[in-house]
């Protein structure tokens, strides 16, 4: 890490792994002509006679290529932290997408919430109107029909009390239509009657 102005470490920059790579061959580079110097300089008994001659600029560039080697293996030798989260503020699409299935979810309750209601009403409906083919509600005939419809449901005989109380209403509408035909057909006779006596009279 280098400071800046302030005095602030600043963060190394990225390195990917070619210049990485690079940075390698370079100092491999300049270590290899080092050795050679300095194995040189040991087969020799004077120093300053074998030795080659190091450019100051050399010596510069190995600095900071060390410097940059250091700093890269410090990097390479911290472990690393796997941070898993999960944003729901940050992704609107799966917030609509678990919105949308809660609606659905909450309408399907409510849509089976409404079936059950209805069937009940239409229960409750034809008991109604067995009741009133019967004439009368004795005792007998309510737990037969809170055993058939609640308390061990039997659709074969619902199916039948609806048939009976359909066939009995049709029947009770035929003898209306039969009654007030023939008393219409009586009110135009009187009628008749009448006009006659007056034309007679």
């Amino acid at each position: 890490m280098s400071n800046n102005k302030n005095g602030k470490a600043e963060e190394p920059d990225k390195m990917y792994a070619p210049e990485v790579y690079t940075m390698f061959e370079e100092v491999n580079i300049k270590l290899t002509k080092i050795e050679a110097a300095q194995q040189a300089q040991a087969k020799t008994t004077t120093a300053s006679e074998s030795a080659p001659a190091l450019n100051p600029e050399d010596g510069e560039k190995i600095e900071t290529l060390t410097a940059k080697l250091d700093t890269v293996s410090e990097q390479l030798d911290r472990p690393l932290k796997h941070h898993h989260t999960l944003d729901f503020m940050g992704n609107r699409a799966l917030i609509a997408l678990v919105m949308a299935v809660g609606a659905l979810i909450a309408s399907l309750w409510v849509i089976d919430n409404q079936r059950k209601t209805l069937a009940n009403f239409r229960d409750n409906d034809l008991k109604y109107r067995y009741i009133q083919m019967r004439g009368e509600a004795a005792p007998a005939d309510i737990e037969r029909l809170r055993d058939v419809f609640d308390w061990n449901r039997n659709p074969d005989s619902i199916r039948t009390i609806r048939r009976r109380v359909e066939h009995y209403e049709r029947l009770v509408q035929e003898q209306a239509e039969i009654e007030s035909k023939a008393r219409l057909n009586d009110q135009q006779a009187k009628q008749l009657q009448q006009e006659a006596e007056t034309v007679k009279g």
